[in-house]
């Protein structure tokens, strides 16, 4: 390839209006790169227009139709999402309010639990890990659906 001329971008602007003026035609018959990106970016463009002439247009009303369902689908997500935001807002105001009330109370009751019936800590922890994870995955399941 030859080096770059300082008028391939006049070369190129031209070539996408369709008109070479006679000025850049001089220029052609003197400069290799000019001829070479006038053949080069030349095959592209008439290949652009022939795609665009054969692309088929849909009909006005198959448009309006895929333009309905686009609306309905991003009304139904943002109304998602803010049902989602609810949801976890909820979820952690009453996980708060549980540990407000009961936390430490329960701390202690577990504890007095354990030594009375000789259950060790982690299998406690287990079970109310257990009893606060069903909850949620069933929230999570029914979600899903």
């Amino acid at each position: 390839m030859t080096n770059p001329c300082h008028c391939e971008d006049e070369l190129l602007d031209a070539l996408a209006r369709g008109f070479v003026g006679p000025e850049l035609e001089t220029h052609l018959a003197a400069c290799q790169a000019c001829r070479e990106l006038r053949l080069v970016a030349g095959a592209l463009l008439d290949d652009r227009v022939h795609a665009a002439a054969e692309a088929a247009l849909p009909s006005a009303g198959a448009m309006w139709w895929r333009l309905q369902v686009r609306r309905r689908h991003d009304a139904a997500t943002a109304a998602r999402r803010s049902l989602v935001f609810g949801q976890a807002a909820t979820l952690l105001v009453a996980l708060a309010l549980l540990l407000a009330f009961f936390g430490s109370g329960v701390a202690g009751e577990l504890r007095h639990l354990a030594s009375t019936i000789r259950i060790s800590t982690p299998m406690i922890l287990v079970a109310v890990t257990s009893l606060l994870a069903a909850p949620i995955a069933g929230w999570v399941a029914i979600r899903q659906k």
